[in-house]
């Protein structure tokens, strides 16, 4: 008992981030977007949006499958109705000898995107980013080819739109 008294002593729980800390985190990098002029920059804060709304999309598919605990084993399992509702939008993945280790890929026309671009710029090369037109930020396009641009704020603000409709169907669970 003096072991857990002890390690409960140590807990910051100031530190501990809220549930909807990484929405939170998308929305604060989308209102920089907004505003930011500078191609170099603006690239830059577009990363950390698409990597807030990966993180996002896994830490909630995580939360939901080990949204319970077992009252006598202790073990977690999963909420399935929350899970059916996240699954229209991302694919989710729970590897059953490592339950900690869940991964999503994009479903939704939206999720696809999303992934395709923070896939590209995790692993691949950095962002490209075109200006097509004078109003910035607002004409800030992802892609080099000016045929497959995907106006940068546009897809953003569907991305928090989606992810608000989750979180609006979750809670209604």
């Amino acid at each position: 008992m003096v072991l857990l008294e002890k390690h409960i002593s140590e807990i910051d729980m100031s530190a501990i981030a809220l549930p909807d800390d990484k929405l939170e985190e998308c929305k604060y990098f989308f209102g920089l977007l907004s505003r930011e002029k500078n191609r170099d920059k603006f690239r830059w804060l577009l990363s950390a949006f698409l990597g807030a709304c990966y993180s996002y999309l896994e830490i909630r598919a995580k939360s939901l499958y080990n949204a319970f605990n077992d009252p006598e084993t202790g073990e977690p399992f999963e909420d399935e109705e929350s899970l059916s509702i996240l699954r229209k939008y991302v694919r989710t993945f729970q590897n059953k000898n490592n339950t900690s280790y869940v991964k999503t890929s994009g479903l939704h026309v939206v999720t696809k995107v999303l992934y395709k671009i923070r896939k590209e710029n995790t692993h691949n090369y950095s962002l490209s980013i075109m200006k097509n037109g004078e109003s910035l930020p607002e004409d800030f396009c992802i892609g080099y080819l000016q045929s497959e641009d995907i106006p940068a704020l546009q897809f953003c603000r569907e991305v928090l739109e989606l992810f608000n409709k989750i979180e609006e169907e979750l809670s209604e669970a």
